[in-house]
């Protein structure tokens, strides 16, 4: 039966069943059924939001620290050499992060929106044989290169973080039909081992001085643990759902095949202007390889700030791809929904983040990445629109409309490239830093533009006027402490009282609305109870009215 007509049929009518059995005294069941539908869709949210969240907390919080442990052991030096084949080894693996896995999560997320699990379950059997294709290609070609260019001091190293290219790509699939199902809970596990292997590896690289062959072979022991535990135990689960011996629609091999080679195709793009492509000019243009690291430090930096942006905006594209196989009707208020938080997440952290960005490099990494302060400054501006790039790609890829995310891309790469051409020979790392922020701003603004026209997305303007100022206001109060103190005391003093200003001047300027007290209210009510005090008095300072209302608890699922 076709998904729509399964839908029409049998789904929707279903699922107004249960909502009239819980509101059996409501004459206006359909208004209630759709309220109930927006709920259901918020609590996914959320709960997918929490997993996902404390998934991505982990691998960043521990990356972080052991990358801080790497870079003061090896020094800018030999930091740069090991990161440039870092990034080629990412470069391979995110060619099977993306046209595969991708196409695994959109599909499957499409028919088990339609309750069709024999289909999803063919989806995953048959992407995951083409990626392992795909991987076993790209391993051997990437040894071949390394064999040939690598100088012998790094030849080892470099052979140990290619080979981790295989079960990364594998990884990718099992990851992204987990997302499908919107069960990232799954993930964690994996997650949770892999960085312990790694944390474990890595300090012990540090402190008995294995120096780059220390940190290829905790890669490698990452990636592998990371395959090992998330793969099997997701293999094992679709395999238990009745294939029902039906036959697959003709239609779907070659949507399937159109859309995994139009991803693949923005995946190329994505490497010239979202994936550091910089690193590559860094390398051939100028004659100081410790740019190389003072462009990663910085971008490191900035990036760990996407964590909270991309939390929510992870959790949000799993139910909007289901969503988009229920009633695609819904999306782009899905869509609007994530600008107004993905707004009140990202701006004020990366305006914050601006003035402190100097005196974190200096505590954190020392004086002999001094030459990273300035890229470090820059590096969170430029890196801003990069958090408002997920829900417009998830529009446009449930819609299977990536041709103007590739268009875009195109635009952009152009602009990437012929800046940081220009301006790598005079500037080094901050001349990278710039053509990569214009760039994405360009490509990202495009982006925008075109969904906002095409899909009717009803953008909450005056509420994002409102979060800039509040922000910028922040930011400046941040500058003014960090002035005029020491790096450690103006990173901490500097923080905490921006983020004060911050959460004041949004209760004076009335950004928060009752609608919002509403989702909070459902975050408070998932909280881990040593959590509810402090995250009410932040909601409290920034003025939501929450001193007489009891948090609800949360329905069940249906």
């Amino acid at each position: 039966m076709p998904a729509h007509t399964y839908k029409k049929q049998f789904l929707w009518p279903r699922t107004r069943r249960l909502c009239r059995l819980q509101h059996k005294n409501c004459s206006d069941s359909d208004s209630i059924w759709l309220k109930w539908w927006c709920r259901l869709n918020s609590k996914r949210i959320l709960n997918n939001t929490v997993w996902y969240g404390l998934e991505n907390l982990i691998s960043i919080g521990s990356s972080f620290i052991t990358s801080v442990a790497i870079a003061r052991e090896l020094g800018p030096s030999q930091m740069g050499y090991i990161i440039y084949v870092i990034w080629i080894a990412n470069i391979a693996s995110s060619f099977g992060s993306i046209g595969i896995p991708v196409t695994t999560r959109k599909y499957m997320a499409e028919y088990l929106g339609a309750d069709d699990r024999a289909t999803a379950r063919f989806i995953y059997l048959r992407t995951f044989m083409v990626q392992a294709m795909l991987a076993t290609i790209a391993t051997a070609v990437s040894l071949l290169w390394v064999l040939h260019h690598a100088p012998p001091a790094f030849r080892s190293a470099s052979v140990i973080l290619l080979l981790s290219i295989w079960p990364a790509m594998l990884n990718f699939v099992s990851a992204q039909a987990n997302v499908a199902a919107e069960q990232l809970s799954a993930n964690l596990p994996a997650s949770l081992a892999s960085m312990l292997v790694f944390l474990i590896v890595i300090l012990l690289a540090v402190f008995r001085h294995w120096g780059v062959v220390g940190v290829a072979s905790a890669m490698f022991c990452m990636r592998f643990v990371d395959f090992a535990v998330r793969v099997l135990p997701t293999a094992r689960t679709i395999l238990k759902w009745n294939p029902e011996n039906k036959s697959i629609p003709e239609h779907l091999y070659k949507r399937m095949a159109t859309f995994a080679l139009q991803s693949l195709a923005s995946m190329v793009l994505t490497l010239i202007v979202w994936d550091r492509s910089e690193l590559f000019l860094l390398k051939h243009l100028s004659a100081d390889i410790r740019q190389i690291a003072f462009y990663s430090v910085a971008f490191n930096l900035a990036e760990r700030l996407l964590i909270f942006p991309n939390v929510f905006a992870g959790a949000a594209g799993a139910s909007m791809f289901v969503q988009h196989g229920r009633d695609r009707t819904r999306v782009p208020v899905m869509v609007a929904a994530s600008i107004r938080y993905l707004t009140l997440s990202s701006i004020p952290l990366y305006a914050i983040a601006i003035p402190l960005a100097g005196p974190a490099v200096l505590f954190l990494y020392g004086r002999q990445y001094a030459g990273a302060v300035a890229v470090a400054m820059a590096a969170p501006l430029l890196c801003l629109p990069k958090a408002f790039l997920a829900p417009i790609q998830n529009l446009f890829e449930a819609s299977e409309e990536q041709r103007y995310f590739i268009w875009a891309t195109v635009f952009a790469s152009f602009i990437d490239v012929g800046i940081a051409w220009a301006l790598i020979p005079h500037y080094g790392a901050l001349g990278a830093c710039i053509g990569s922020g214009a760039a994405q701003t360009v490509a990202i603004g495009i982006l925008w533009m075109i969904g906002i026209k095409k899909y009717q997305i009803p953008v909450p303007w005056r509420f994002v006027q409102k979060i800039v100022a509040a922000s910028v206001a922040a930011s400046l109060a941040a500058y003014l402490i960090t002035s005029h103190l020491s790096a450690a005391a103006g990173l901490f003093t500097g923080g905490i009282t921006a983020i004060v200003a911050c959460l004041v001047l949004i209760r004076v300027l009335g950004v928060l609305e009752r609608e919002d007290w509403e989702r909070f209210a459902v975050v408070l009510g998932s909280c881990p109870p040593i959590m509810v005090a402090p995250v009410r008095g932040a909601l409290s300072l920034m003025g939501l009215p929450m001193q007489d209302k009891a948090v609800p608890q949360q329905e069940p699922l249906i």
